[in-house]
């Protein structure tokens, strides 16, 4: 186990490459869909997934998005962003989110080091009861020259905030009013 605190364990797994593949695991008191809609509301990235500058969708088609995504870095390592495809399906009653690498059909943005081979998964299954255990398996190269160390320990705690995020963003839904 990497990380763990009362809503949120991330584990991680060293690969041939050096850098790790970290896998996430909660639950909340809401629903799949409910996760969906947060992915959708992009405007919203900054506020659940961590060091998130922006996300914008470059095309959705069905049950298929590509969005190119752009992230701060602490200094002295540059902003980083990555072009990925994704594909969400249902599946024996588990709604998955498949995300692989797109970035050789985008040109790379200014002022920005590209973070390449991105794949993960998304997995949503109810638990019962109203609620439902997310998790994420996932791994990128980051690009540029930051030592695999540091590329790792920050993948954990940024995999950790954005975990902690989502708990927050889907247990705590925006209220309503009525006038």
């Amino acid at each position: 186990m990497a990380s763990e605190t009362k809503n949120v364990a991330i584990y991680k797994r060293i690969t041939t490459t050096g850098y790790i593949e970290v896998r996430g695991v909660t639950q909340v008191r809401n629903t799949p869909e409910a996760f969906t809609a947060l992915l959708a509301q992009t405007a919203l990235a900054p506020k659940w997934i961590a060091n998130n500058q922006e996300v914008t969708v470059l095309s959705s088609q069905q049950n298929t998005r590509v969005v190119h995504s752009k992230f701060n870095a602490p200094w002295p390592l540059k902003n980083r962003d990555m072009v990925t495809k994704s594909t969400t399906y249902y599946k024996d009653n588990t709604l998955y989110i498949d995300i692989i690498d797109a970035s050789t059909h985008y040109a790379e943005s200014a002022g920005f080091v590209r973070i390449r081979d991105v794949s993960g998964q998304w997995v949503l299954s109810s638990a019962g009861n109203g609620v439902t255990i997310i998790e994420y398996r996932g791994q990128a190269n980051p690009g540029g020259n930051i030592p695999i160390w540091l590329a790792n320990r920050t993948l954990i705690s940024s995999m950790s905030e954005t975990f902690e995020n989502i708990v927050y963003q889907l247990d705590n839904p925006p209220q309503t009013t009525q006038d």
